[in-house]
């Protein structure tokens, strides 16, 4: 009952930071941040609702592709679910099942595996607090890309690693386990699956995480004993089996996770050091204190809690690959970095998971001693900790207003990003959804997506020729967005308009910040059309002008 008592009320106390921050992020459920990844994820939750079909394996129909091999939907699945069974459209069921990811879910499962780390009611509590205390996960992840699969993924992978440390402890015993290692292993073998359809980065880094407590596991068994040859053995077969993999890591990189982004560093070595001290990647404003506290963590598991003796590895590693991929940045720190997409926000992110650990350690370390001190250890031990933990977390917390000020400064631009910054505005969602209401069925419309008309299939269901700024990616689709506006006179364009089922056009709207020059580029065949015969107004909302096609080329 202790145990389950603080995991709630932890859980809860985290819940009220983080969802104080996202609703006083945005205005409404309705809005979403607005950034170049955001129309898919929207997109491909409202064709999962639209067509009552959730399946992992028709995840990309939204973009035109019939099946999908390889990328995670399991967020659009569950957000599709969500807005079925509830009747709520498509951004309100995304808007929730985020709310709930970074609420609930992330600080349950760091809460499970705090206790299952360092023992105890407390631990539980405490864990799931701290984790709601850092910027770069969850907060990050919901503003930038954004990066909702990944924050889904991630969020689920302390509860699995709960499980491999029930696993590990066979090793040597690491703070209290979650249950016999035989029951841990079907836990693992059932929730891969459905960590990896979450994410795949959540599984590598579960396997890093894991991997690293093994390692300190095996070290650990081989250190603490008499040195015989059998505890000697275990740790050069841990060795010999982490070298494999590392080795095989690097050799079967997929092409999409380890050529993402542009090589070279984005930083300063000073800068990146920075961001690290202070906990605040990138632009974001740094938090010494929790920097503190997080070192005192440390310095406490090294010294007094050394079952969790990994967290120190695990933490230094992702750290370097911060530093390897916003400061060097080359060939070989990529082999390092791959598993994250070589992406500084995702790299930041999955390092919280320790370092949140750590800041549990400086939490609970002092509130055992102080309770241990003054009841000797009897039967009453654990209430004294328990209010020794409650104002060391008050402490922490309430001085700097948990962060949430800091956490809503950075969030606040992605929801309220100005006309320069601004894939669609609510004033031009209302007038797609106006057009998208005098569209007769069936109809295909023709628009920049780098100007936010394709947020048309967002609010009124109408489907798009470009999906996406990215999916202008066929000869026939780059060919119509550069000609569209010579179909009277250019055969060619007529019978691939003809063959795609184009039957409506549209301009109009503000191109997105580094998108002005895409846009001229690649779809002055859609913006010319107000000047060819062969489309007619037949109505406009705000800036938005649709066109009906009339004629075409012989």
């Amino acid at each position: 009952w202790a145990d389950a008592a603080w995991l709630l009320v932890g859980t809860a106390v985290a819940a009220v930071i983080i969802g104080w921050v996202l609703i006083h992020s945005a205005d409404s459920p309705e809005q979403f941040p607005q950034h170049p990844d955001t129309i898919f994820h929207l997109g491909t939750t409202q064709w999962m609702a639209q067509n009552l079909d959730v399946s992992f394996q028709h995840g990309l129909r939204f973009t035109g592709t019939l099946t999908n091999t390889s990328y995670p939907v399991g967020f659009h699945s569950m957000a599709a679910t969500v807005s079925l069974i509830t009747g709520v459209p498509a951004v309100v069921s995304t808007s929730a099942l985020v709310l709930a990811t970074a609420a609930v879910i992330w600080p349950f499962g760091m809460g499970l595996l705090s206790r299952t780390v360092f023992g105890g009611a407390v631990a539980a509590g405490l864990g799931a607090l701290s984790s709601a205390l850092f910027i770069a996960f969850p907060f990050m992840l919901i503003g930038f890309g954004p990066l909702w699969p990944n924050l889904y993924g991630q969020a689920m992978v302390p509860a699995v690693l709960s499980a491999a440390l029930g696993v590990i402890g066979i090793l040597a015993r690491n703070g209290q386990s979650p249950g016999a290692p035989a029951t841990c292993a079907v836990v693992i073998l059932v929730a891969l699956p459905g960590l990896a359809v979450a994410h795949p980065q959540a599984v590598l880094t579960a396997a890093v995480l894991a991997a690293v407590a093994t390692w300190t596991a095996a070290a650990r068994r081989m250190c603490g004993g008499p040195g015989t040859p059998h505890q000697r053995r275990t740790f050069l077969v841990v060795n010999a089996g982490l070298a494999a993999a590392a080795l095989a890591s690097v050799a079967l990189a997929p092409a999409s996770m380890r050529d993402t982004g542009e090589p070279g560093p984005e930083m300063t070595s000073a800068d990146a050091l920075s961001d690290i001290a202070g906990l605040a990647p990138r632009d974001a404003v740094a938090a010494p204190a929790m920097g503190v506290v997080v070192l005192l963590g440390i310095a406490i598991v090294l010294i007094f809690l050394r079952t969790a003796l990994w967290i120190v590895p695990a933490l230094a590693l992702f750290t370097m690959a911060y530093f390897l991929n916003t400061a060097v940045d080359d060939t070989v720190a990529r082999m390092v970095t791959w598993p994250w997409f070589n992406n500084a926000i995702r790299l930041a992110g999955v390092a919280v998971l320790p370092a949140a650990l750590a800041s549990t350690a400086a939490l609970l370390a002092p509130a055992r001693l102080i309770a241990t001190r003054l009841t000797g250890g009897g039967r009453r031990t654990w209430v004294v900790e328990s209010a020794c933990a409650a104002v060391l977390a008050g402490l922490l917390a309430i001085p700097t207003g948990a962060g949430i000020q800091r956490d809503i400064e950075w969030l606040w631009p992605y929801y309220h990003p100005g006309t320069a910054r601004s894939w669609v505005s609510p004033e031009e969602l209302r007038d797609l959804r106006d057009l998208a209401g005098r569209l007769p069925e069936g109809a295909v419309v023709a628009a920049n997506p780098w100007n936010g008309g394709t947020y048309m299939y967002v609010v009124g269901g109408t489907q798009m020729f470009w999906p996406t700024e990215k999916t202008n990616t066929t000869t026939e689709r780059r060919l119509l967005a550069l000609l569209l506006d010579d179909i009277d006179t250019n055969p060619v364009i007529c019978r691939l308009t003809m063959e795609t089922g184009i039957t409506h056009a549209m301009t109009g709207g503000v191109p997105f910040l580094w998108g002005e020059e895409e846009s001229q580029l690649e779809f002055g065949g859609v913006d010319g059309i107000r000047q060819s015969p062969a489309w007619r107004e037949v109505a406009r909302a705000g800036d938005y002008r649709l066109f009906e096609l009339t004629e075409c080329a012989p």
